[in-house]
């Protein structure tokens, strides 16, 4: 990716009913002009940013052009907003193309703004998130950090570090001075380490929100399983009969979970069978619950049996009994005690969901915690580069209990340096070119 040229790309998705292309570079306003005809000239001064009618190749079109830097690149910009079919976009396209731009590589709009102080690298990383939010939290947090939430609290870090090491180059430069400035002391890093280690705790919630999570439903046949994944899932994707073993293979959907972005998947029930596709419908179960993070084990609370209907029941991190059926549930009966968080429910009469949502947020963000949704939250780059400046301030704590302020000044920009990593002040090429070839194209 260069920032020369001048690059063009459709900046959303072919088959609605608008197609936005979007130019930006140096020679963006001129192409603009030779593929659009309007009555009006958009790169008059009282025509920027105005959206103005007419067309591209015969095809009705709106143009718009936004002098840069007050632009999302920072460039001068220019949008066509033509008829969503894929023959109109490629048309208008194609005559851009022709007129000079090139296409553009995934992520090059959002570098530029990068490159042109738009945007800092965790501004950047969260246009991709917002894009990819799989749930109103998701989202929320992703436009925080657009708005600098993060970068603020990781520049706050960068110039308290900074400060730290300008002390300790005072006292190397002037050791015979009597230097008024406060006490380099091991206090002033145990802040930073604090403020650090809550950054990097957030990167669990952030991975939640971003990633979302893989929930099963096992059990045996017949206990509500698919009943209880038609429930959550909102609509009637499982088949529901009296007949034990009517799911035979694992069936998925994707909801959104007490605001987590959640792979919901009903399995087969688990039982002795002498049917061979039943057999490989329990096997695919079996793997379905290996892989998940969240395991309702849906059990019938009315079978004359408990101790049957628990006995391929698996106690593995994550799992939380569900005892279905408690509209049905014989008066004074007392259900087994188990080794894993516990709900009642009746599906049939919408029963104490509530609860298992609760034991569900619960189990994922771990009990007693207020705010489950964190104002930031910080992604894998950025935890991986948090250690590292933790790691060198440690060392650097240690050097000032020595008084050897030269090694600790040296720690001390491993650590800044590792910060400005994080937001791009200290940035490496390929890091950049990692970060923006996961965007997509039109952005």
């Amino acid at each position: 990716m260069n920032t020369v040229d001048t690059i063009a790309a459709p900046a959303s998705a072919i088959g609605g009913a608008v197609s936005v292309i979007r130019i930006s570079g140096p020679d963006a306003l001129n192409i603009l002009r030779k593929v659009w005809l309007g009555k009006s000239d958009p790169g008059r001064e009282n025509n920027h940013r105005k959206m103005l009618l007419g067309k591209v190749n015969g095809d009705p079109a709106l143009a718009v052009f936004m002098p840069g830097p007050r632009s999302y690149t920072g460039d001068d910009v220019a949008e066509l907003h033509c008829h969503g079919g894929a023959a109109a976009a490629a048309n208008a396209l194609n005559a851009i193309f022709n007129a000079g731009a090139r296409s553009a590589e995934p992520g090059e709009f959002t570098f530029r703004a990068f490159v042109n102080g738009k945007l800092d690298l965790t501004q950047a990383e969260a246009v991709s998130d917002l894009i990819s939010a799989g749930s109103d939290a998701a989202f929320k947090l992703a436009e925080r950090q657009l708005a600098g939430s993060l970068s603020s609290r990781l520049n706050t870090v960068y110039d308290r570090i900074a400060s730290l090491i300008s002390e300790c180059e005072a006292r190397l430069d002037f050791p015979d001075e009597d230097l008024d400035f406060d006490p380099l002391d091991s206090e002033k890093i145990a802040a930073i380490r604090q403020e650090i280690k809550e950054l990097v705790d957030s990167g669990r919630a952030g991975a939640l929100l971003r990633d979302g999570i893989d929930v099963v439903l096992a059990g045996k046949p017949n206990a509500g399983k698919s009943s209880l994944f038609n429930l959550l899932a909102g609509s009637e994707r499982a088949i529901v009969t009296p007949i034990p073993g009517t799911t035979r293979d694992t069936v998925e959907s994707q909801i959104v979970l007490c605001d987590l972005p959640v792979k919901l998947t009903d399995t087969a029930g688990l039982r002795e069978s002498s049917d061979i596709v039943e057999q490989l419908g329990v096997a695919r179960s079996r793997r379905a619950i290996a892989a998940a993070k969240v395991i309702f084990w849906v059990l019938d609370s009315s079978n004359p049996d408990l101790h049957a209907e628990i006995s391929d029941m698996e106690f593995a991190p994550g799992t939380i009994a569900v005892w279905n059926k408690s509209d049905l549930l014989p008066p004074g009966r007392k259900l087994p005690e188990l080794p894993c968080p516990a709900v009642m429910i009746s599906v049939a009469e919408n029963r104490n969901i509530d609860e298992l949502l609760k034991n569900f947020t619960d189990m994922v963000y771990g009990e007693g915690e207020n705010a489950r949704v964190p104002e930031v939250a910080v992604n894998a780059r950025s935890r991986v580069l948090l250690e590292e400046s933790d790691a060198s301030l440690v060392q650097a704590m240690e050097q000032f209990a020595n008084g050897d302020y030269e090694l600790a000044a040296s720690d001390l920009r491993n650590a800044m340096h590792a910060i400005g990593r994080i937001t791009g002040k200290s940035s490496d090429p390929d890091v950049l070119d990692e970060i923006f070839k996961n965007f997509c194209i039109g952005k």
